[in-house]
């Protein structure tokens, strides 16, 4: 399938329903329904749909592995076809346990901020995904377009200050969207920054879940180089008993999990993957990730190594401390 034919895909479905790829619309606050957050407030959990939206990637990536430099894919020429948007909706079927976990990372989440003392309202159906990729590729206008369609539904709601979950999003509404939507001044904050804010002079909890388990970690390029967010996650995963091992390459030195081009060149990014897999289980087959792209990067390639998100570590720490 050439570039042309899944920029149409991702552009024409993000304009048409607000999300990069086919997928139910409720995807982005199913999750949120069992835990009644309340809907009005002033701060917003704002997700960017970026976790939700994993195992629909991971999905699609696999579709795009199979035919990438097929005779079939060239000789079809798909981006001049009017089924294609139909084709993909009909392709990716997310299995169901990536969806649960995907799920419970916002879980965890909404818990971790709940019990920092943090109080904050969510969007729900206006929960929606900020265009990202649309902007990675060039696709300015389309993103331009879809961008201030997001703010206006934060305008509406209120929001004055977001709590984001994902380098992507906290990236683009913290640095890109002031630049394209005019009068962009909500305040973005990570909610790695906010946890880390909270434990701040707290006394370390005696460590029973993990003991010193040795993890290592991977910084997302854009925490690591755009965002300068390295220390926070060191000192969280330290306070939850954890020994925190470093690759070879890490802090504002990370290496690339692949992800920004999966949907380009799934077969370079798969073995852009293997690489920087290989250099984190030098040090532990604990891996720790903070980024939904780089967990489905590392997990198509995965064999023995545990990919685990941290505020899974986190959430199940906590868990623990409640029931001592």
């Amino acid at each position: 399938m050439d570039i042309n034919s899944i920029l149409h895909i991702i552009a024409e479905n993000t304009l048409r329903t607000g999300l990069p790829l086919p997928a139910p619309r409720d995807i982005a606050y199913h999750w949120a329904k069992p835990l009644n957050l309340p809907r009005s407030g002033s701060m917003f959990l704002y997700t960017g749909v970026m976790y939700q939206l994993m195992p629909y990637i991971k999905s699609f990536v696999a579709i795009l592995e199979r035919f990438e430099d097929s005779r079939l894919a060239k000789a079809l020429r798909l981006a001049a076809s009017p089924k294609l948007t139909g084709l993909a909706r009909a392709a990716i079927k997310p299995e169901r346990d990536e969806i649960e976990l995907a799920e419970s990372i916002l879980t965890s989440i909404a818990r971790l901020l709940a019990r920092a003392g943090i109080n904050y309202a969510y969007l729900y159906e206006d929960d929606m995904y900020t265009g990202v990729i649309l902007y990675d590729m060039g696709l300015e206008e389309a993103f331009q377009e879809h961008a201030a369609r997001v703010y206006e539904r934060l305008r509406r709601r209120g929001a004055k200050k977001l709590i984001t979950v994902d380098p992507h999003t906290t990236y683009m509404l913290r640095h890109v969207y002031p630049k394209y939507v005019d009068g962009f001044d909500i305040e973005v904050v990570n909610y790695l920054e906010l946890l880390d804010e909270a434990l701040a002079g707290r006394a370390q909890p005696a460590p029973r879940l993990w003991s010193g388990e040795r993890v290592v970690v991977h910084d997302p390029c854009l925490y690591a180089r755009a965002l300068k967010l390295v220390k926070q996650p060191r000192r969280l995963l330290e306070h939850a008993g954890l020994t925190v091992l470093e690759p070879r390459r890490s802090g504002r030195m990370t290496y690339c999990c692949g992800g920004p081009i999966e949907a380009l060149s799934p077969r370079l990014a798969g073995r852009i993957a293997s690489t920087r897999l290989r250099e984190l289980r030098e040090k532990a087959p604990v891996i720790v990730t903070m980024c939904p792209i780089c967990f489905v990067s590392f997990s198509r390639v995965a064999k023995n190594e545990t990919i685990v998100d941290i505020s899974i570590i986190l959430s199940k720490t906590l868990r623990q401390d409640e029931e001592a």
